[in-house]
Order: structure tokens, then C-alpha cells, then sequence
């Protein structure tokens, strides 16, 4: 993968005007730009830019060189990463053509429109890209920068993310503004547009670290469960506050499927299951039907198939189901295979497990208010307190 990044130059005194500059020559940055590239060094210094890249006009040039020196590389110049030509606009100031017959006309439709003695923006489109092209496919496995100027890089990004060239104009890229693409065999991808604040510290990945990861298979699914639907789903604990044992527990018809679960797993399934169904559009339907306590309780035998490592949850819109998915807690690293169990529920059987779960994870420790740890009936031990040593009991 290569990772590329675009940049528009810093501020200069036409941009602060509202000029077309074009190519117009000894176009340097001035305070502001000079601050906004100094800035863009330092947001990019711990990248490991292996490559820069700029057009030759004097205020990209001014942009690349800040950086290029705190990363200790030369720039190299290619005209056509240039600015667009626009000929006779060249110098003058937007607010004077806005209005004009031809400026609306470049508004409406860019695509083929010349300006007199300029070239298209799909013109400048063709050069930027194949020039990006051959540099991507120069650097394999690197991180290179590219600096240009607003309309070629917004004509550049259009053609990456396959949008209307027309449209182009709908793209931001602001002063000193970076946006970052990745290529790999399935072409480019965008992960930042436009950014201002400091980038991620890229690192590409290597062919070694590729075939690594193809060996690294994600493990296969052996469902060796799938009560679809049930006919009753549940959670519970078993013990005192603070040695409690939780299980997760489904029914269908005779079947009993028992997991074992943590505390915290329990805790995350009810606020997902109300997640999901809030999403769905579900929270509220059905917000009358009242389960009580007994109704949840967990059914004997209590036998245990295998502890949870994940739990997962899912939506069949044709069957109107949820589907709650456990992964089990693997002995081994990477194993190939990993038991699942499926349990499919209606919303409302969701709703339920999903308050009841909540009732249950309550139902333990009293939480500490000064240390938000659980309190102990024997004796708390808080951080928080003066002395650091004493136990408070719970009374």
C-alpha cells in the first residue's frame, strides 16, 4: 500500500486578495502562509516521508520546502502539478468576473469550459492524475507527499473518490490543508479530506506483514447451536454479591442452552440490545408488555456449554428476529475453529432480556462513591479515603 498525501500550498497575498494567480511567477508566501507551513512541518514531522513532490510555482514550492526541510528530503518538480492556466483571467480578481456571462458558465458546466487562452479543468484532471498515477507507482510500500494548488488537487480527488467532474467546486481543500489517500490493488482510498490537525503516524504495510496477516486467518465458525427462535432467553447470577457467577441462557421447546458470561459482557448486551432496537425503530413498541422476575429466572439444569469470549448481535429484517450471537472464549491462540451459539428472539423477548440483564448487573455490589469501585459487605477497601488503609464497611 502507498500512502499519499495531498497538500495544498499555504496563504499568499493573491489567495488573501481573491486573485487567480495562475502562473503567475514570484507568487511567495506571505506571514500568514509563511506560519501555515511552519505549522504543516511540524504536523507532519513524525511521518516518514519517503518522497516530495511539488509544482513549480513559487508558493507550492515555498509549502514544500518547510516541510521537505525538517524532513531532510529534496523536492522534486513536475509542471503538471502546476496550478490551472487561466489565461486571460490571470491577476484578476473573482468578485470582477463574478456575474460574467463566461465565469457563470464555468460555474454551471467546468467540464470542456476554456477560459480565454486557459485550459479546461478536465484538461488540468488528465495531467494531475497521470502524474499522481506514475508517482503511487514509483513508491510501492511508502508514504509520499504531493504539493499543488486548490482546483488541480480538488480536479484530483474528484477522479479518486469517482465523482462527477462537474461538481469538482464541491471539494474543499483549504490552505496548507492535507488529504490523504490510500492505494493499494483495489485502487485509492480516501482517509482524510481537507485536515488541519495532525495525522496519524502512518506506517505502510510491508509485503512480509501482508503474507502475515493472510496466515492469520480469522478462525471458522462451528455452530454447534442455533436455537432459531427461541422460545425464551435469559440472563442470571448465582452466588453472593461480589462472587457472583453469571450465565446467559436460551430455550427452545425442551432444549437448554447454558453459557457462562462475565459481568461486564452482561452490562454491554443490554445496552446494545436497546441500541439496536432504538435503530430499528423498536425502542418503544411493545414498551407495555411487563415480565416478571420469575419468568426470567434461569431453568435447571444449569449445565454450562462453554464460556463467552464475544457476544454479537444482529438483525434479520425478512424473519422480524434478532439474533444474538456467542463467540467461545478459544484455549489456544488462533485456533481454526470456534464454537457458536445462536439465539434468534423476537424484539419484545430482546426488550425483556435486555431490562431484566440490566436489573441483574444491578442487582450485585453497591458501587462506592468516592472511588467508583464495588463495596465489599465485608469491608471496602477506597483508595479515596484518608489513610489509604482503613476499610469502609457498608452498613
Amino acid at each position: 500500500m502507498t500512502i499519499l498525501l495531498l497538500i495544498r500550498h499555504a496563504s499568499n497575498d493573491y489567495l488573501k486578495e481573491g486573485r487567480l494567480a495562475g502562473w503567475t511567477p514570484g507568487i511567495h508566501l506571505n506571514a500568514q502562509g509563511q506560519r501555515e507551513a511552519d505549522a504543516l512541518a511540524r504536523r507532519l514531522n513524525h511521518i516518514p516521508l519517503s518522497a516530495i513532490y511539488s509544482s513549480p510555482l513559487d508558493r507550492a514550492l515555498d509549502t514544500a520546502k518547510a516541510v521537505a526541510a525538517c524532513q531532510k528530503l529534496e523536492v522534486h518538480i513536475r509542471d503538471e502539478l502546476g496550478e490551472s492556466r487561466v489565461g486571460e483571467w490571470t491577476g484578476k480578481k473573482v468578485k470582477d468576473l463574478d456575474g460574467t456571462d463566461e465565469w457563470k458558465q464555468m460555474q454551471a458546466h467546468p467540464v470542456g469550459f476554456h477560459p480565454p487562452g486557459g485550459e479546461s479543468i478536465d484538461e488540468v484532471q488528465a495531467r494531475m492524475v497521470a502524474t499522481i498515477d506514475s508517482i503511487v507507482a514509483a513508491h510501492p510500500q511508502e508514504i509520499v507527499a504531493v504539493f499543488s494548488h486548490a482546483d488541480p488537487l480538488k480536479a484530483a480527488i474528484a477522479h479518486y473518490l469517482g465523482m462527477d467532474l462537474n461538481h469538482f467546486d464541491r471539494i474543499v481543500v483549504g490552505p496548507a490543508s492535507v488529504t490523504v489517500f490510500f492505494f493499494n490493488e483495489h485502487g485509492a482510498h480516501l482517509f482524510r479530506l481537507n485536515d488541519g490537525d495532525k495525522l496519524p503516524a502512518f506506517k505502510p504495510e510491508t509485503e512480509e506483514k501482508k503474507e502475515r496477516k493472510e496466515e492469520e486467518k480469522m478462525p471458522e465458525a462451528n455452530i454447534i447451536h442455533d436455537l432459531n427462535p427461541v422460545t425464551h432467553i435469559t440472563v442470571g447470577a448465582i452466588g453472593k454479591p461480589g462472587k457472583r457467577t453469571f450465565y446467559l441462557q436460551g430455550r427452545q421447546g425442551v432444549q437448554i442452552i447454558t453459557l457462562l458470561t462475565e459481568k461486564e459482557q452482561v452490562s454491554a448486551l443490554s445496552q446494545g440490545i436497546d441500541q439496536l432496537l432504538e435503530r430499528l425503530g423498536a425502542a418503544n413498541q411493545g414498551a407495555s408488555v411487563q415480565v416478571t422476575e420469575t419468568e426470567m429466572e434461569l431453568s435447571e439444569p444449569i449445565e454450562p456449554v462453554f464460556r463467552i469470549g464475544q457476544l454479537g448481535l444482529g438483525y434479520d429484517a425478512e424473519k422480524g428476529l434478532l439474533v444474538l450471537v456467542a463467540y467461545e472464549l478459544p484455549e489456544e491462540e488462533n485456533p481454526s475453529t470456534i464454537n457458536v451459539v445462536r439465539f434468534w428472539a423476537t424484539p419484545e423477548q430482546m426488550r425483556a432480556l435486555a431490562r431484566h440483564a440490566a436489573g441483574v448487573v444491578a442487582g450485585g455490589r453497591p458501587i462506592c462513591v468516592l472511588c467508583g469501585r464495588p463495596i465489599d459487605p465485608e469491608g471496602h477497601f477506597c483508595p479515596k479515603r484518608n489513610g489509604h488503609g482503613a476499610k469502609a464497611t457498608l452498613n
